[in-house]
């Protein structure tokens, strides 16, 4: 009867912990608050799917200059000027409706009468994701 107990109390502990590996989102020990200040993600507001994907996009394309956090703090900032908009100052992302953030990101800054360092992105990002970037920078502000 022990020989076959073992077994079987093996398979539930591992059927136990998988099944809270799957709710707690595989995120266990002291860096799983952290990972989201790495990602550039508020661990206060979880993101849905347009703006998790659009922080995935974010981070490849856009955080060179503006930063993980969007602040205009990327390690390519350094050599730009003028700088990079920081994209989590409340006030003034306020002032752009979500269209003027799709065409800047798809035309460009300098089609836009913004900086000419600013590339166009729509022959590399889809109108998709586009939106799906700017979904995310809406993120970046905080609320107030």
């Amino acid at each position: 009867m022990k020989g076959r107990l073992v077994p079987v109390l093996i398979i539930v502990a591992a059927a136990a912990a998988a099944i809270w590996l799957t709710f707690a989102g595989g995120r266990v020990g002291p860096h799983a608050e952290s990972d989201a200040q790495t990602t550039g993600a508020r661990p206060e507001t979880a993101l849905n799917f347009e703006q998790s994907n659009g922080q995935k996009l974010f981070e490849h394309y856009c955080a060179v200059c503006h930063g993980m956090s969007g602040g205009g703090d990327g390690f390519n900032a350094f050599n730009l000027d003028p700088k990079p908009r920081d994209l989590s100052d409340h006030d003034a992302m306020q002032r752009f409706s979500d269209q003027q953030l799709f065409a800047v990101i798809a035309q460009g800054g300098a089609e836009r009468g913004k900086s000419n360092l600013m590339p166009p992105w729509g022959h590399t990002l889809n109108e998709r994701q586009i939106r799906y970037v700017v979904a995310y920078i809406r993120t970046l502000t905080p609320s107030k």
